[in-house]
């Protein structure tokens, strides 16, 4: 054994186990980015979704604003017009009350009537 030559490192073995040592570091790091980027593009799109969404609603109800500018027009009209008609029916009860004429022998009847006064017709009793 003692004729065997000493071994000797390689001094391009130490530079390659050092090369390999800083490419796994630069692999470690990569992958830990690699990770943090792929969680901020979940997040983005679950913001992009929000996003569509909230645009989907408030384009809804920009839509809904345009058709409800009509309608409270109309509603209006509409309110207009039936204060209108109460106001033509109420002037035409009292007109047709105003024509209403009580007769007079009639509306003694009917008030006899109402207070629970008959009329009884006078017996005529026979001559002695």
């Amino acid at each position: 054994m003692k004729n065997r030559p000493h071994f000797r490192p390689n001094p391009y073995y130490e530079d390659l186990e050092r090369m390999e040592e800083a490419v796994m570091s630069i692999l470690h790091n990569l992958e830990m980015e690699n990770t943090e980027v792929h969680e901020n593009n979940h997040k983005l799109k679950k913001e992009i979704t929000f996003s569509r969404n909230l645009l989907s609603q408030l384009l809804m109800e920009n839509t809904c604003r345009k058709k409800l500018v009509p309608l409270k027009q109309e509603s209006k009209e509409v309110h207009l017009d039936c204060a209108l008609n109460q106001k033509y029916l109420v002037d035409f009860n009292k007109k047709d009350k105003d024509h209403q004429r009580p007769e007079p022998a009639l509306s003694g009847l009917r008030k006899c009537k109402r207070a629970g006064i008959g009329h009884t017709p006078v017996r005529e009793l026979p001559e002695e």
